[in-house]
């Protein structure tokens, strides 16, 4: 339910000019800057498929997309990686809010080499997901669980609060409107009646 990701963006030779000419100045209103926002969201809406890199569910759930930088660049206290392509992802407002990650430390032991660093939490690129989760699927409820006694699942699951009983019938929501567009080539008006429909339970 939770995918790893295995697409990170990837710089055009002009982007990385671009990022290198801003200092890592991620709020720059430079047209560059405003390009390359504008080319990762549209990366991630379809490498994700518009589900966000925490907790899965479609942003519309929780809030719109926005791009994360899995490790923070708020605190500066990383801005070597504030761009390196597997620190960029993209997440539901809900997670990346105050109240969950927002500027979370997420690294656990510093390397200069980022797909070395030791992180806290479940890595969207860096960590197989089936490892560290286990799910238990049910009609009204997809419950998520520690597996492996992963200390990175267990620290996801609290900061995201991923099993939380919105999570969970959200989750059972957007599962069975997936086997019922497997099973059925539904036309969209239909297919929106039935997820209006099973918002009420």
């Amino acid at each position: 339910m939770i995918n790893q990701l295995i697409s990170p963006y990837n710089y055009s030779p002009q982007e990385i000019i671009c990022v290198n000419n801003t200092a890592n100045n991620w709020g720059s209103q430079t047209n560059c800057i405003k390009d390359l926002k504008k080319n990762i969201n549209v990366h991630f809406d379809n490498h994700q498929n518009e589900k966000c890199c925490y907790c899965g569910l479609l942003y519309d759930r929780t809030g719109r997309g926005e791009i994360e930088h899995i490790v923070p660049k708020e605190n500066a206290k990383y801005p070597q990686f504030s761009y390196t392509p597997n620190n960029l992802a993209k997440a539901c407002q809900l997670c990346n809010s105050s109240s969950m990650k927002h500027t979370f430390d997420s690294v656990s032991q510093l390397n200069p080499v980022y797909e070395q660093c030791e992180f806290n939490i479940v890595h969207p690129y860096l960590d197989n997901h089936l490892y560290h989760y286990k799910w238990s699927y049910g009609i009204r409820r997809v419950l998520i669980a520690v597996n492996n006694d992963s200390d990175k699942a267990r620290e996801s699951i609290r900061i995201f609060e991923l099993d939380s009983e919105k999570r969970t019938r959200a989750r059972a929501i957007e599962r069975n409107q997936e086997m019922l567009d497997d099973l059925y080539d539904l036309p969209l008006n239909v297919k929106n009646r039935i997820k209006n429909a099973l918002k009420k339970f």
